[in-house]
């Protein structure tokens, strides 16, 4: 009974006692210790929160604008899509007011020129993606092996050895009226690389037959007989 009541007491010490007992701590060496590190960590604590609002004021003083950015490197003659480009918040400067501000001016556009990852577009560097002229069809095309790939949009002449109207002509044109209508893909059904190429029917005839025959050569300029 003695040592309930004795615990109750403790329990139940006036405010005055309690204040005296924080008191007595304090001048101990670990509350003396303790009251130090406070004070340090408040102190921490406050000028974290004025660097932080510092830093806020500094940014909402700073104009930004809306740039579009290469996501990653896009080729020229590439067809740009959304997972090609990124919207990102710069300084309103003057150098970048004439650049791409929507993600839309960007997507469906053909790449006039090899873009890096993350370099700001400008209108310059993307075109109109290509269309069908009239009158034309799309087909696909297997080039050589060794043929290196023209960009989307260029115009090129379409020539082989095989399906000439003379025999003894060494390389012949099937088409000086063809366009690049899409980078060279993997067609499932052979396994061949392919590019799709606009150009006249008749050519289209012409191509489709000497392909199964022989390697297509596309070149920019007049194939030489």
């Amino acid at each position: 009974m003695e040592h309930m009541v004795t615990l109750f007491h403790m329990h139940a010490r006036p405010p005055r006692e309690q204040n005296g007992a924080r008191s007595w701590f304090a001048r101990t060496p670990h509350g003396r210790l303790m009251q130090r590190r406070t004070r340090r960590l408040l102190a921490a604590v406050c000028a974290a929160l004025g660097v932080i609002c510092a830093l806020e004021c500094v940014l909402s003083a700073v104009a930004t604008q809306p740039v579009v950015v290469a996501e990653r490197g896009i080729a020229r003659g590439t067809i740009i899509t959304a997972a090609d480009v990124r919207l990102e918040q710069v300084p309103d400067h003057a150098a970048l007011r004439g650049a791409l501000h929507a993600t839309s001016d960007a997507l469906d556009a053909l790449a006039q020129v090899d873009v890096g990852a993350g370099d700001v577009l400008l209108p310059s560097m993307v075109g109109t993606r290509p269309t069908v002229p009239e009158g034309h069809t799309v087909i696909d095309v297997r080039l050589g092996d060794q043929q290196e790939p023209f960009p989307t949009g260029t115009s090129i002449q379409l020539a082989s050895v095989v399906g000439c109207d003379e025999p003894e002509t060494t390389l012949c044109t099937l088409s000086t009226q063809a366009v690049v209508m899409a980078a060279a893909h993997l067609d499932d059904a052979t396994g061949m690389h392919v590019t799709p190429v606009a150009m006249p029917a008749d050519d289209a005839v012409r191509v489709l037959a000497a392909q199964n025959e022989g390697p297509i050569i596309a070149v920019q300029g007049r194939p030489q007989p």
